[in-house]
């Protein structure tokens, strides 16, 4: 029981803005350490989820505790996405919160770009990632903030929205 307790209070501290438990219902399931995959009509694996554990209260939503979502489909650059949180929405988009966190990799010889914010959200069958809320962007001696991205792995493309800042450090 006092597992039960501790579970049902980590996952209201991580779904409630102010730490309210509201109750629309009890969870239809709960699956811990899942990964699951998607492939192209080739066969070929485009993206990889795993996550600490699944709630499903709803059939429009599921909450996901640390989500990590790998994206290889496309040459341009393969991201990884993680976060404290995740809550999905129609199975193809997934709501990320606390400590959210872009990796992008290009190709072997470039240096990694990393992009950290508060919240933001990924189109799984797009293969883009946005938000609003602030970020921190880094890559090797390059720091930079911005008012929101959008990131579009089809194109590798990191576009910074507003009120950029970037400082170089040789």
């Amino acid at each position: 029981m006092l597992t039960l307790a501790s579970w049902w209070a980590h996952n209201v501290s991580l779904f409630s803005s102010q730490n309210i438990m509201v109750s629309k219902g009890t969870p239809k399931f709960f699956l811990s350490e899942v990964t699951a995959k998607r492939f192209n009509s080739e066969g070929y694996e485009k993206s990889t989820l795993t996550v600490d554990s699944i709630i499903n209260s709803s059939s429009e939503e599921s909450k996901l505790v640390r989500p990590r979502l790998i994206f290889h489909e496309s040459a341009a650059s393969k991201f990884t996405v993680t976060a404290d949180a995740g809550i999905t929405q129609d199975n193809e988009k997934i709501n990320l919160m606390g400590n959210v966190t872009l990796q992008v990799s290009s190709e072997p010889t470039s240096p990694d770009t990393s992009v950290a914010t508060d919240f933001a959200t990924v189109n799984i069958s797009s293969n883009i990632l946005r938000t609003k809320h602030n970020a921190t962007i880094t890559r090797n001696s390059l720091v930079g903030f911005s008012d929101g991205f959008i990131y579009d792995a089809h194109k590798g493309l990191l576009n910074l929205l507003a009120k950029v800042t970037l400082t170089y450090d040789d």
